[in-house]
């Protein structure tokens, strides 16, 4: 998992270095889904991304702006 959040990392900061949240990652939400396999829902600078990583690799399972994603969260009450 440190792997894949220091490509989220270098990437976000490749796209935008002088934005001030382009070096900033929070796990917004995690989920175990088996032993060996969690879904994150990572908030990585301007973006959104929901993944699921497991020991075979990641899978993308959707990428959202920050403020697309806090609006649909005000509107459902989540």
């Amino acid at each position: 998992m440190s792997a894949f959040a220091f490509f989220l990392v270098k990437y976000f900061k490749g796209k935008n270095p002088n934005a001030k949240d382009s070096r900033n990652v929070e796990i917004i939400t995690s989920l175990r889904l088996t032993a060996r396999d969690i879904f994150l829902v990572v908030h990585c600078g301007p973006d959104v991304i929901a993944f699921t990583l497991g020991p075979h690799g990641s899978s993308l399972m959707g990428r959202w702006s920050y403020e697309d994603w806090k609006k649909s969260q005000t509107e459902t009450g989540s």
